[in-house]
């Protein structure tokens, strides 16, 4: 794995506000107009702090927005359950976003915000200047097909991934018990700490002086994992702009049927596998990423 101690370019909290779609927390880097726009969106349950390590260095070279999506970190936007329908809720959002700020961008994301990006890219590609997908969920079509039916009907699929999200622990007594309770254990095994540290920090709430709790809700966590999207599919083929995709040795959100099918719908696109990475890719090989990103804008 390729671990560095990168210097840090602190990014400063704003919100943005999406006629009929509400609030949205962000962070943003550097303000200089002859910087391209580049917009990160995080995986499900995290949150746009969680990838300041990663996105920090790029800051001479971009101007960059790393999102707090609905339900997720300190976004203030509507989150009832009932209203999730899908991912598309998602791309919507960044679409009001993107036009809020008005100007086409470079995309990129995590897992989620990964295929989201793409989601949006497809919607509006007037919006996007190129994209760097990291570890996409891109379930196969049949797979997909089963899930959509199951959401349907009011039965979703509770896999391990859906009833672990639902039963986490949502209360910590503060935030350094929170970390504590990460370092080194579960998904968080490959992670530095500087990753894990943020992720409290941009996922958590302070309530009291010995109550902090998640600002990702489990249920919101869980639900958002049974729903996915049934446009990705169709969405790949209308996507215009130049796209990179990472993705895992271990335990990859992209398939090896699932990269047959892009391969076949965009052959233009760029695929690569990262050997030794997991889902966790960006936190594992961030100079990686970093090199891709700056590879995408020239």
């Amino acid at each position: 794995m390729n671990e560095q101690s990168p210097v840090m370019a602190d990014p400063v909290r704003e919100s943005v506000h999406v006629p009929g779609r509400g609030d949205f927390s962000v962070l943003r880097w550097a303000e200089d107009s002859d910087k391209p726009l580049l917009v990160f969106s995080h995986a499900t349950g995290f949150n746009g702090l969680t990838y300041r390590s990663l996105l920090a260095p790029l800051a001479e070279e971009f101007r960059m927005i790393s999102v707090d999506h609905r339900g997720h970190g300190m976004t203030d936007a509507p989150h009832a359950l009932e209203d999730l329908k899908g991912w598309m809720t998602y791309s919507r959002d960044l679409v009001g976003m993107l036009d809020v700020w008005g100007e086409p961008a470079f995309l990129s994301g995590h897992s989620m915000g990964a295929t989201v990006s793409m989601l949006s890219a497809a919607t509006r590609p007037d919006l996007v200047r190129g994209m760097l997908l990291l570890e996409p969920v891109l379930i196969p079509p049949s797979i997909g097909r089963v899930m959509t039916l199951m959401n349907m009907i009011g039965r979703p699929i509770k896999s391990p991934l859906v009833v672990g999200a639902a039963r986490r622990r949502a209360v910590f007594p503060d935030r350094q018990t929170m970390f504590e309770s990460y370092q080194g254990r579960g998904a968080f095994k490959t992670w530095p700490d500087d990753f894990i540290r943020d992720y409290v920090e941009g996922g958590s709430r302070i309530e009291a002086e010995d109550r902090t709790v998640l600002a990702c809700a489990p249920a919101w966590e869980s639900k958002t994992f049974t729903m996915g999207s049934r446009k990705v599919w169709g969405s790949i083929g209308k996507v215009q702009c130049p796209v990179n995709i990472l993705h895992a040795e271990h335990n990859s959100t992209m398939r090896p049927a699932s990269e047959k099918i892009v391969r076949r719908k965009q052959p233009d696109w760029g695929i690569e596998q990262v050997m030794g990475a997991t889902h966790f890719l960006p936190m594992e090989f961030p100079d990686l990423v970093r090199e891709n990103l700056l590879s995408m804008a020239g």
